[in-house]
């Protein structure tokens, strides 16, 4: 049968008498956020602002590495090059990546960061590493310090894989602010090319601690009719990410102070995250009802609900007592229960996927787009009009068929960017079309985000997800190559044909998918078995 949509009135009390039975958690968050106030309204609001520093993590290296261009004034500062532009002075009117020589049938440039000094109004790590020009395998070693990142959330997908289900959300996210944080601020005083990679894996292992934990976090702190308004917050403080990356790249003149300012934002914005309670669905598939009912209590303090929750059952502990909830139970759990299996599957194909569009369009605005800082700006404006919109979006079709138009809208603008067309001062028919695209790349990556969490079951939730965002690192870390470095080298139909194939796929993937709507969070992998039974896919 289908699903039907339960959302309680905000005038009545969700909650049935104490002689009538135990009550789900989900009831009790109704109740207790019926009438909300401002306290809880900016507790929530606030948990989100880790999307915003997870926007300026990812892009931070855009800046920080801007390449000199042909315009910019160098001149030599070696023997070697005065006496080369003694001989030759036609070379002082140069771009210095044009100077090359052929050695052993390789191209090598002839001044190299020895050789020549810069006079740039912003400093560079692509100057100082050696990594702006596009010979030998330069641009292939500066993408790197960018996908380096999303190596790192692999190991971040291994310990958040762990660490959400056993010690908490909120402990897990700490742990990812902290290792974030540390690692930019150790960025202040890099001059190193390999303790740059270092220092960007770690950055992509804290990113992912933190950003996923507050996710589901959040999403465990709500009543499930606010889980969309929610998911477009979070949205939207991502896209804001995009004008603070900006800020700190044209403000900020060296590339180590990028570091610093972002190490000291980070802190800034996860300060609640210290002060916040854990998820209480977390307490209860640990079998730990008290802990639980004093977060209940917290949330009823906040929006001053007078509750008797020592006397409240909660129906939850019932499903989840005779459960030994560990690693080892959740994976059995998945060859017990062949539904919970399937749709982690499709999610897991759907995840790499999307990160591989949003983060080859992300990296690639320099390419894309003639001026650097204003691609940036527009595709953090795209990204607020795509939350605002996919908010009501998914609101209106559910969340399936919202994600069918995405993945559908992003094949079709990877098939307009193909044809060569000029439109004047850099503008083409590939950079129109990428910014009308990155509206539909954003809205199926905020999607697929809100889908995961009402998909899988809370005992497998941290497990789910961490699964999904480790191996989207696959598709994040190839994405900047097949823009930056694919495109260049074969015909632009090669890449953008193919990525436009595989959003099909995608389509089709999320019409295997089931609606959640505003469904209750199933608790357990039966709970997905039965949300499934009898399922009836419509278009």
């Amino acid at each position: 049968m289908i699903v039907e949509n339960k959302v309680h009135s905000t005038n009545e009390s969700s909650l049935p008498e104490a002689d009538k039975g135990p009550v789900s958690s989900d009831d009790l968050l109704e109740e207790l956020t019926r009438n909300r106030s401002w306290k809880y309204t900016a507790l929530i609001m606030s948990l989100m602002l880790i999307w915003t520093g997870q926007t300026v993590n990812i892009y931070l290296t855009a800046f920080a590495g801007i390449d000199p261009t042909p315009d910019d004034i160098w001149k030599c500062k070696s023997e070697k090059c005065l006496e080369l532009t003694r001989v030759n002075p036609s070379l002082l009117q140069k771009f210095p990546c044009k100077i090359t020589e052929e050695v052993s049938g390789k191209e090598e440039l002839i001044f190299g960061p020895s050789d020549i000094e810069w006079s740039l109004e912003h400093t560079s790590f692509s100057v100082e590493f050696d990594l702006y020009c596009d010979v030998g395998s330069r641009k292939a070693r500066k993408t790197l310090l960018s996908s380096i990142l999303f190596a790192g959330g692999l190991l971040g997908f291994i310990l958040g894989g762990y660490l959400y289900d056993n010690i908490g959300r909120k402990k897990t996210a700490m742990i990812g602010i902290f290792i974030g944080a540390s690692s930019h601020l150790l960025g202040t005083f890099c001059h190193d090319y390999k303790l740059l990679l270092a220092i960007r894996f770690f950055i992509g292992v804290g990113n992912i601690l933190a950003s996923d934990g507050m996710y589901i976090l959040t999403a465990e702190l709500i009543p499930s009719k606010h889980r969309n308004i929610t998911n477009g917050w979070s949205g939207c403080l991502a896209s804001f990410g995009y004008f603070i990356a900006v800020g700190i790249g044209y403000f900020i003149k060296s590339w180590n102070n990028m570091f610093l300012a972002t190490s000291i934002m980070m802190w800034l914005i996860a300060l609640q995250i210290f002060i916040c309670p854990e998820s209480p669905r977390f307490f209860l598939i640990k079998n730990d009802v008290n802990a639980a009912k004093k977060v209940f209590k917290t949330l009823a303090k906040l929006n001053s609900i007078d509750l008797d929750l020592e006397n409240i059952q909660i129906i939850d502990v019932g499903k989840a007592k005779d459960r030994n909830h560990n690693f080892k139970q959740q994976l059995t759990e998945f060859i017990r229960y062949p539904s919970l299996r399937l749709e982690t599957i499709i999610l897991m194909a759907l995840w790499p996927s999307v990160a591989m569009f949003y983060c080859g369009f992300s990296f690639g605005w320099g390419e894309i787009l003639p001026d650097i800082y204003s691609g940036y700006i527009m595709a953090g404006v795209g990204e607020a009009i795509s939350s605002l919109t996919c908010v009501s979006f998914t609101g209106w079709l559910g969340r399936r068929r919202a994600m069918v138009v995405m993945f559908l809208g992003a094949a079709l603008t990877y098939l307009i960017a193909i044809p060569n067309v000029e439109f004047g001062s850099g503008w083409t028919m590939e950079s129109v079309s990428c910014l009308i695209g990155v509206i539909f790349v954003t809205g199926a990556y905020a999607g697929l985000f809100l889908w995961t969490g009402e998909i899988a079951p809370t005992t497998h939730r941290g497990l789910v997800f961490s699964i999904c965002s480790g191996i989207s690192r696959v598709g994040s870390f190839i994405g900047p190559f097949i823009f930056n470095n694919l495109a260049p080298i074969t015909h632009k139909a090669v890449p953008l044909g193919g990525l436009a194939f595989i959003s099909v796929l995608c389509m089709l993937g999320s019409f295997l998918l089931v609606e959640t709507g505003n469904e209750r969070i199933p608790l357990t992998g039966q709970d997905v078995e039965e949300r499934r039974r009898d399922y009836k896919y419509k278009i």
